[in-house]
């Protein structure tokens, strides 16, 4: 990103944006201000359950309000109320008597960053949007993570989406790719694998536990599948060390795959009232396992199934008119293997990617502070 604080170049027609301040996601948390049609991005901040990152949080927040002289009327936060930057947000609008705050769905705002970076104007109609990291809270109160959404600044239409899977566990399945691993294979019809390569899990409590919706939430998150399939190929099976290590590890193992290799991918079932359901991708890579395929090709077969799977319906809009473009953002987007095959698979249509903002939640501020001023610049 270079110099940070620094401006960004405004989208046509941002020209008369009200003053908007937004404060990002809870993790690789990050600031934004607009003012005279420009957008200033912080620094990065970090995890905001550290208590000196909240400290720096609420420092960087009153810091860059000096540095840019701004005096916003207009807050703008993450929809989920346990965000600690949307609880700031609240806080922040309901101190200024006269300010109002917004409240943006975080797959709408990984598409508008997106969108913002690249200069999209204001007025030049649809985008469609393959959204693909690890969580975010949907319009339907459920968690999202793999998503086609098509829209502008102001409002947005999910589209299609990754078939959820529960979350067994809770939290604890964003740190342990094994509970990912269980309730995809189960969700396959695969539940024989899974006691066969999960001997030791508590599958029977788990499986109860998914059947009553006790914590075991639904999600469509791409990056548990990502896990998931990491688990199955005994990369940080049992847990990560770090956020992403499963997932970069199978980036790494699709990388060594041979050129010979390089031609197939995994299919997803045929589209269901917008699910994109992969359960023939887990059969698939089952029938590769038992028959001695090298991981690094069943890795990389992964991959451009995930790339083509979610691209088919992307390119499909735009072909129709209905989008313009197609915006790939979210934190899986970091994954340059998959932002290469995915673009590979888009074609000709005209496709906007990250280069300076983030791709991952560290760029959603800059997607909040847009929606926020495209819909008061509506409202007047």
């Amino acid at each position: 990103r270079r110099v940070v604080p620094a401006t960004l170049p405004r989208p046509p027609r941002f020209d008369d944006a009200p003053q908007v301040a937004a404060f990002g996601a809870h993790l690789k948390s990050a600031l934004c201000l607009i003012k005279n049609g420009q957008a200033l991005l912080s620094h990065h901040l970090g995890d905001l359950d550290d208590p000196l990152t909240w400290d720096e949080f609420v420092k960087a927040d009153a810091d860059c309000a000096d540095l840019f002289d701004h005096r916003p009327h207009i807050f703008a936060c993450d929809l989920h109320p346990r965000y600690r930057s949307s609880q700031h947000g609240h806080a922040r609008a309901q101190a200024d008597m006269e300010g109002s705050l917004v409240e943006v769905q975080h797959h709408h705002a990984h598409l508008a960053a997106c969108m913002a970076e690249n200069g999209w104007p204001r007025d030049a109609g649809p985008v469609g949007g393959i959204i693909l990291d690890g969580l975010g809270l949907g319009s339907d109160g459920t968690h999202w993570g793999g998503e086609i959404l098509v829209g502008d600044y102001a409002s947005f239409e999910r589209q299609s989406w990754l078939k959820p899977a529960p979350l067994l566990g809770g939290a604890a399945a964003n740190v342990e790719p094994w509970r990912n691993l269980l309730a995809r294979l189960d969700q396959a019809g695969l539940q024989d694998v899974a006691d066969h390569i999960l001997p030791d899990a508590p599958r029977d409590l788990l499986r109860q536990a998914a059947q009553k919706g006790v914590n075991a939430p639904l999600s469509s998150s791409a990056g548990r599948l990502f896990d998931a399939v990491g688990a199955v190929l005994g990369l940080a099976a049992h847990r990560q060390s770090f956020e992403g290590e499963a997932a970069m590890a199978l980036e790494a193992l699709a990388q060594r795959a041979s050129a010979s290799n390089q031609s197939a991918a995994y299919c997803f079932g045929e589209n269901d009232g917008g699910e994109l359901d992969p359960s023939r991708l887990w059969q698939a890579v089952i029938h590769d396992l038992q028959t001695d395929i090298d991981p690094a090709t069943i890795a990389y077969r992964f991959h451009a199934g995930v790339a083509r799977s979610f691209a088919a319906p992307a390119r499909t809009m735009v072909k129709a008119g209905t989008a313009h473009a197609v915006a790939l953002s979210g934190g899986c987007f970091q994954n340059t293997l998959l932002l290469d095959l995915t673009i590979r698979a888009l074609g000709d249509v005209p496709v906007l990617i990250h280069n300076k903002v983030p791709a991952n939640d560290g760029g959603l501020a800059l997607g909040q502070a847009v929606i926020a001023a495209a819909q008061a610049l509506e409202q007047r």
